[in-house]
């Protein structure tokens, strides 16, 4: 995956017949064949990760970023988008991405509270990749989840942004109970698209 198979340099044919000859080619291509099976067979960049605590809002209208406490799957590796810190996911290698999360949105207090959340890239906001939800509450949780498909270098990283005017924003995760699972606060998925060439 470091880098893109390209098309074998065949050697050009003699005139006449020579064993040589078809022992180089055969050489090329099984070279080439054998890296071609490699790449299509080696496991896609990938990461999945959640958080167990309920996020809140500490000071109105100033940014948070969704933290990540657990891993669902992501072996590491030079295969692989991994978890690097608390809230942030850092590319292994160059390509598109699909970037996708959800958040349990609610809050403590009476009244309806915006949230706002965003994609950041290298501690960057991404442009015009924020959206407003409005929770009514308290107990009216909302799950917001969509996506942004953006290319990305080995090394950068990605984070969720949120802020809220009100201190009573929170992102609520809750324990399991009967039949239902636990609820994360958060779930953000990072999956490779296809290969880019930046240079």
């Amino acid at each position: 995956m470091a880098d893109n198979v390209v098309p074998p340099n065949l050697p050009v044919a003699p005139f006449a017949y020579e064993q040589r000859f078809q022992d180089q080619l055969s050489n090329v291509l099984r070279l080439f064949f054998t890296r071609l099976t490699n790449k299509v067979n080696a496991p896609l960049p990938h990461g999945s990760f959640y958080d167990t605590t309920t996020q809140t809002n500490p000071v109105a209208d100033t940014v948070n970023l969704m933290k990540l406490n657990s891993v669902y799957d992501s072996a590491g590796g030079t295969q692989y988008a991994v978890q690097k810190d608390a809230d942030r996911v850092y590319i292994t290698q160059t390509g598109v991405y699909n970037v996708q999360f959800s958040a349990q949105l609610d809050h403590t207090g009476g009244g309806n509270v915006d949230f706002y959340i965003w994609i950041r890239v290298n501690g960057k906001s991404v442009s015009n990749s924020a959206s407003k939800v409005v929770v009514a509450g308290p107990n009216s949780e909302i799950v917001a989840a969509w996506n942004w498909v953006l290319t990305l270098r080995a090394n950068d990283y990605v984070e969720i942004a949120w802020q809220s005017p009100d201190t009573t924003a929170i992102l609520a995760s809750a324990a399991a109970s009967g039949n239902i699972p636990e609820v994360p606060s958060v779930i953000l998925t990072v999956t490779w698209v296809s290969a880019v060439n930046l240079s």
